[in-house]
């Protein structure tokens, strides 16, 4: 039985007119249309510091009006902090989530030519755990945090839920090599696995392997397949963003969230 598309069009709206709306404000950022903005209050991209050793960085985030809500740890594909970035923070504070989005030194803003070459920086597994730990730790014992990662993103997402137990899950968006699909058997956490149909890297015969391994383990693997999609088919800046491939990964993202 196939699950209805559940994502409110006007938070839809937000993501899927990153980058391409008609008009835009003084800063740069998407214009809803004036109908969209009275129908929802969209929520606002703030940021804040976190400290490092020696160091800080500035995490953009973004929070829903209660604040009881679980935390989501975004990790970006390689192109870095685009605006898509920023409209993926605000449909999930929307859908009630607080999302958090600490820059990755795998993935700086660059353009959408071509594909550049990505490597994981072992920084980033520091950087994104203290800023996984400084927000734990302000939380009460019963605070859930949940990983979301694309491409260069979710292989540092698969490493911290293979290193550390306080994650309650981790979505996997085509993770940039076969390596990182090997680590998934040690995640800590239950996770979700999506992968587009046209993608070498993490498509399905990448995918078929891992199925045996965790067949003899006895572990669940959860894979989501796209048809018709290819890599970076979630952002909606990328010349292959994929529309309808985009509403059925957000359900599947919803019901990974909101479990207990």
């Amino acid at each position: 039985m196939k699950h209805a598309i559940i994502i409110p069009t006007v938070v839809l709206a937000v993501l899927m007119t990153a980058g391409r709306c008609d008009a835009q404000s003084a800063g740069g950022q998407p214009v809803m249309p004036r109908e969209k903005r009275s129908a929802a209050r969209i929520p606002e991209v703030h940021a804040r510091w976190f400290a490092l050793a020696g160091d800080s960085i500035r995490v953009e985030y973004a929070l829903p009006a209660a604040t009881e809500r679980p935390i989501v740890l975004v990790l970006s594909d390689r192109y870095g902090p685009q605006e898509s970035l920023r409209s993926l923070l605000k449909v999930l504070a929307q859908l009630g989530y607080r999302a958090y989005a600490p820059p990755l030194l795998s993935a700086p803003e660059q353009g959408f030519a071509g594909v550049p070459a990505a490597r994981v920086d072992s920084a980033d597994i520091v950087r994104a755990t203290r800023v996984a730990v400084d927000l734990l730790s302000a939380e009460s014992d019963g605070a859930r945090m949940y990983l979301l990662g694309f491409d260069v993103g979710a292989n540092i997402a698969i490493e911290l839920a293979a290193r550390f137990p306080f994650f309650k899950g981790a979505a996997l968006f085509y993770p940039s090599d076969t390596l990182a699909l090997a680590r998934l058997i040690d995640l800590q956490c239950p996770m979700q696995l999506h992968v587009p149909q046209f993608d070498t890297a993490c498509g399905l015969d990448a995918v078929e392997g891992l199925r045996d391994v965790f067949a003899r383990e006895g572990a669940r693997l959860h894979v989501y397949f796209y048809k018709d999609a290819r890599r970076f088919f979630f952002n909606p800046m990328h010349p292959d963003y994929h529309k309808l491939n985009t509403q059925k990964a957000w359900n599947h993202l919803n019901k990974q969230f909101r479990a207990p």
